[in-house]
């Protein structure tokens, strides 16, 4: 298995590395838990493709860019991306049958959810998560946008792994002082990232959840 990284032309460089690191870090922590073996055999490697297109296809042929992603999932007065139907063209693109493949994109624009509500994030629990920037480049500070990310991002990457595991937690999050908890607007996220820790941001519970799904997958019992 791998973890595909996918971020839109108007993500900086700074907020890419975040990404990267982020999931990097959950990963490097899952390695902590378990034997040397498992580490360099097991675990997902991070693959980070930006804003991609593949050369070799036809331009604007089906799933040749992520700009083509983006173009069939624009609401119709073009300012917002529907969430469910990226997600639904993440889940059956060709690439995923292929080779099958977690995938989290962040995005600059304003993401709604099924119910046409803006937030920050939607996800296909197992498969892949998308998240939005719009709401917290509006907060004043940097620090607390990146403080914010970093949360974000954790909490992404826990959704499109699938974590918590039922039946812990409340529907498809978790209940302690956790990335996993709901986070869909920006006063939660806010809450959450201040009273978490960056360095570790899964409860014990969460992180036994992510180790057994990342390992599990490599036996193919996910």
């Amino acid at each position: 298995m791998f973890v595909s990284l996918t971020w839109t032309a108007g993500i900086s460089e700074v907020e890419a590395r975040i990404l990267a690191q982020t999931i990097a870090g959950a990963v490097t922590r899952v390695g902590e838990r378990i034997g040397l073996w498992f580490q360099s055999q097991a675990l997902p490697t991070i693959r980070p493709f930006g804003d991609w297109i593949i050369p070799a296809m036809p331009h604007g042929s089906a799933y040749s860019s992520l700009d083509w992603y983006l173009g069939h999932c624009r609401t119709p007065d073009g300012k917002r991306l529907d969430g469910p139907a990226y997600l639904q063209l993440v889940q059956v693109e060709p690439w995923q049958s292929s080779t099958p493949h977690l995938d989290v994109a962040l995005v600059s624009q304003d993401l709604i959810d099924a119910d046409g509500e803006s937030v920050l994030n939607v996800a296909l629990p197992g498969l892949a998560a998308v998240a939005s920037l719009h709401h917290l480049r509006g907060l004043d500070s940097q620090e607390a946008q990146d403080l914010g990310l970093r949360h974000l991002i954790a909490h992404v990457f826990g959704r499109a792994v699938g974590i918590p595991l039922p039946p812990r937690g409340e529907g498809q999050y978790c209940t302690n002082l956790c990335a996993m908890r709901p986070c869909t607007q920006l006063k939660d996220l806010l809450e959450c990232s201040a009273e978490g820790d960056p360095a570790r941001p899964y409860c014990q519970a969460c992180e036994r959840d992510l180790t057994a799904v990342l390992v599990g997958s490599y036996f193919g019992l996910n």
